[in-house]
């Protein structure tokens, strides 16, 4: 079945890093949104339950209201927190499992690597995807080579899901992801460690305004 719940997370996502301090990392996201990031993604695999619980906390009671965030693995952090959904790795439990104990509007996302985890979670029920790495970046490099630009067409193709592309995502590649038919893009080290988030993000919602 079909489902654009997701577009409301629009075109341009904040994938929150591991090495940016909590602090910090709060006020890039902020600043961030106001150079157009659209979402944001809450991502803390390394932290324990109480720094993730801080994380959660802090974003939430700071960030700018209206904008859609959602917290990546901690299903319990994402209903205490009032995130907009939950965003699944790969290997994940079965989405029928999750959903009936959810809020209506609440938000199921995966991370896939593949056509066929694609086509997968989105038969699961999927909302959205996160599809990549799609060019070299060395955060992703454990999931193994990119998938590129041709395979990235192929899923977006057999879904029927909003997909945003991952990896090595800058102002150059924005418009290549557009014109292979992503939804959006979701970006980590392009906005992590600029030196001024704002005019990164905007330079990257005017490259996807190109594509």
């Amino acid at each position: 079945m079909e489902s654009r719940r997701a577009e409301i997370l629009g075109p341009l996502l904040y994938v929150t890093p591991e090495e940016v301090p909590v602090r910090d990392l709060v006020r890039r996201a902020i600043e961030s949104a106001r150079g157009g990031v659209t979402g944001v993604v809450l991502r803390r695999k390394a932290a324990t339950s109480w720094e993730f619980s801080e994380l959660v906390r802090s974003f939430r009671d700071n960030v700018p209201r209206g904008l859609p965030w959602l917290v990546n693995r901690r299903l319990d952090f994402a209903l205490a927190g009032g995130a907009a959904g939950l965003h699944l790795p790969e290997a994940h439990p079965p989405i029928p499992r999750i959903r009936p104990h959810l809020p209506d509007a609440f938000l199921l996302g995966a991370s896939v690597h593949s056509l066929s985890a694609a086509e997968e979670a989105v038969r699961e029920g999927a909302d959205y995807l996160i599809a990549g790495p799609v060019f070299d970046t060395p955060s992703k490099r454990p999931f193994g080579p990119p998938i590129g630009v041709s395979l990235l067409e192929k899923i977006v193709a057999s879904v029927s899901v909003p997909v945003f592309a991952i990896g090595g995502i800058g102002p150059q590649e924005a418009p290549k992801v557009r014109q292979a038919g992503a939804f959006g893009m979701a970006v980590m080290g392009a906005l992590s460690f600029a030196p001024d988030p704002v005019a990164s993000a905007f330079a990257l919602r005017k490259a996807w305004a190109r594509g």
